[in-house]
């Protein structure tokens, strides 16, 4: 059977020559006999800025959080919030059992008055006669004695009441009326959420490409909206083991739909460079290589292009292509190199032409 390779040859020459020149032929033909061409949609290949972006995911917190615990060991004897109320700065949040520390304050008040009514005596009658000056620098160390004794009292009686911090949001009530308090027993939970930080990290290469003051955008699976903030800082060192560093970005958060502990998809900006694009449906990938269909004069040309970046929907074309050329965008499976076609615009055309010839 394979006795003269040449005539094999001979024949396989032929067969590829049928195949690559048969699309050309079957369209002639098929124009000749009225046969109607492929139809694709086409796109002008134009220039578009694409946007650099450094994608990574951070946990929110709260620009300011704690959790409220008491100074002192007591009992709660009122409260004066709910759950999840808006506080201000220096309001009450919980009052303890302070009768003992306010009737101590008010025996020493009581005491220091006393004291100066004892040496203004003493002061008087120095006026008249020659008391011992130790008497007066006796009674006077025994006022400040008791001063630093009543501004302690008063330190323990501020104690047993609890104020907000800082203006924000508090959390869910953990305790009860006539509760016993420790300085381990968490009240409840206070956040200031009228901006939020997220701490991300990002590989070393980026280093060089961001700085405070830079835009970040972020998205949450519980919204379909885009929340927009700043680098606020940049940690001044890397980790050894991970050769990362870490970013915090901060969000304005006034309508509070951020809360701490969300998980944010974070977009960072590094640059905007215009550069030609073509629709991600024209790219026909072959091996490591990648192909357009370029459209002139109705006829297809098979175009080796080199890509860049991709983004949804769009890829960057670094050579092959320039920009004015027409490429097709929808169809590329229904035709061939030399292959001869109708566009959808051209055929746009001519239904309203015929249609306009029929009225």
């Amino acid at each position: 059977m394979f006795k003269k390779p040449v005539t094999w040859i001979v024949l396989l020459l032929i067969c590829m020559l049928a195949f690559v020149y048969w699309p050309a032929a079957e369209q002639s033909n098929g124009q000749q006999s009225g046969k109607q061409l492929p139809l694709v949609e086409t796109q002008v290949v134009s220039k578009q800025f694409l946007k650099d972006e450094i994608i990574a995911l951070g946990t929110t917190q709260a620009n300011e959080s704690i959790i409220l615990t008491a100074q002192s060991t007591d009992r709660v004897k009122s409260l004066h919030f709910e759950d999840s109320d808006k506080v201000e700065k220096g309001q009450l949040i919980v009052s303890l059992e302070h009768a003992e520390e306010q009737a101590e304050v008010k025996e020493l008040e009581i005491k220091l008055a006393e004291q100066k009514r004892q040496l203004q005596r003493l002061l008087d009658i120095n006026k008249t006669s020659a008391p011992a000056e130790s008497a007066i620098d006796s009674q006077k160390s025994l006022m400040e004695s008791t001063q630093a004794q009543l501004s302690v009292a008063k330190i323990q009686l501020s104690e047993k009441y609890i104020y907000a911090p800082f203006a924000g949001k508090l959390g869910l009530r953990q305790i009860s009326v006539g509760q016993l308090l420790t300085s381990n027993t968490e009240i409840t939970t206070l956040d200031d959420l009228s901006q939020i930080k997220v701490e991300f990290e990002l590989p070393e290469k980026y280093l060089n490409r961001v700085s405070e003051g830079q835009p970040v955008s972020a998205k949450n699976i519980a919204y379909g909206q885009t929340f927009n903030g700043t680098i606020s800082s940049i940690a001044s060192r890397l980790d050894k083991a991970t050769r990362s560093f870490k970013v915090r970005a901060l969000f304005p958060n006034s309508d509070l739909k951020l809360r701490a502990g969300m998980l944010l998809q974070l977009i960072v900006e590094t640059q905007s460079i215009e550069t030609l694009t073509v629709p991600e449906t024209s790219i026909i990938p072959m091996n490591a290589e990648h192909y357009v269909y370029k459209v002139i004069d109705n006829k297809v040309h098979k175009v080796l292009v080199e890509t860049g970046r991709r983004k949804p929907g769009v890829v960057e074309i670094l050579s092959g292509l320039v920009e004015g050329d027409v490429v097709i965008s929808q169809g590329v499976i229904k035709v061939r190199d030399g292959s001869m076609v109708t566009t959808a615009a051209q055929n746009s055309k001519q239904t309203k032409s015929t249609t306009n010839t029929k009225g």
